[in-house]
């Protein structure tokens, strides 16, 4: 075993190929080409006297010898990580890494923007796996698997941190542009007489909150369905006699761009009357949520510019 000539990156490849079971997808989280993660991964076969993996149909199988290294490399990288946040100088024009974000669906375009806008004019080689988020991923956030979410809601975890870049303001009725809703004097009585289509990504209300607002009220409102995309959301509502509420402004924004739905702000006692039904659970606002593994200088810049670009784009969009 020749020892001496382990590195700090030839363990992260490690971990991340032994994570992945993919050489290609090590090679994108890493920010290497396919051929560095290949020519690494004979360095360790040579140096741990091991195949380290059996290649399957399915991916790459981690032998019983690479089994019994992984606790030990991944100290390694703890210990290296550690140094790296107290000692070194964070430069992001020089800095690499891979970070994984997953956000509502009426936040990825944002955040892609923020990302070209905000961080990747100043570190042009850190990369982003950005996608829809459709499940309760508080466990990928603990153990590391996912870097950020963006949300305005659903997360009640001490072991989270949460930072939050806008509250909610105004909120708003979405519907068909020739919709009745939309002109005229506007009460819960009128709203109740028209279902509801609730945009929801993984069910963190057992009741959605305008039909929970019409029932404190003695009012009934039917659903119509629930769906965790804004596009389909949209189709939806051109189609049908069918109502919406969203207090994003960034879906707001992406409506102005459909001459088949409109908008159509609350009145203030509306307003007031769900956010408190909303505050009875946390602070009505839009969050960005992370886990305690990683604190290397890299991820803590990336957390602020991607605090700081939301901030501004919702305050763009809020303008318009």
């Amino acid at each position: 075993m020749k020892i001496d000539n382990l590195n700090y990156l030839q363990l992260r490849v490690l971990l991340s190929v032994y994570k992945n079971g993919q050489a290609n997808i090590a090679a994108t989280e890493l920010g290497l080409s396919n051929c560095n993660v290949t020519r690494i991964l004979n360095a360790l076969r040579d140096i741990f006297m091991d195949s380290l993996f059996i290649r399957k149909s399915h991916g790459l199988i981690p032998t019983k010898k690479l089994e019994e290294l992984i606790p030990h490399a991944k100290y390694l990288v703890e210990q290296y990580q550690l140094l790296e946040r107290q000692h070194s100088v964070f430069t992001p024009s020089e800095s690499g890494g891979h970070f994984v974000i997953r956000a509502y669906d009426e936040f990825v375009y944002a955040v892609h923007k923020v990302i070209a806008n905000y961080i990747q004019p100043e570190a042009p080689n850190i990369r982003f796996d950005v996608r829809s988020l459709s499940h309760d991923c508080n466990n990928e956030l603990i153990t590391g698997d996912i870097d950020f979410v963006v949300v305005y809601e659903g997360f009640d975890d001490s072991r989270l941190n949460n930072e939050i870049f806008s509250e909610t303001g105004d909120i708003y009725i979405l519907a068909n542009h020739n919709h009745p809703i939309l002109e005229g004097e506007m009460s819960l009585e009128q709203l109740s007489n028209y279902p509801l289509l609730e945009i929801d990504n993984y069910n963190d209300l057992s009741c959605p909150l305008l039909v929970n607002l019409c029932r404190d009220n003695g009012l009934q409102m039917d659903v119509a369905g629930y769906t965790d995309s804004v596009a389909t959301a949209m189709q939806l509502l051109a189609q049908s006699n069918s109502i919406t509420l969203s207090c994003n402004q960034f879906t707001r924004q992406f409506v102005d761009m459909i001459p088949s739905v409109n908008y159509r702000r609350l009145t203030d006692e509306m307003i007031n009357d769900i956010k408190e039904i909303r505050s009875e659970q946390r602070a009505v606002g839009n969050y960005i949520l992370y886990g305690n593994i990683n604190n290397s200088p890299a991820f803590n810049w990336v957390k602020s510019k991607l605090v700081y670009g939301l901030e501004r784009e919702w305050r763009l969009a809020s303008a318009n």
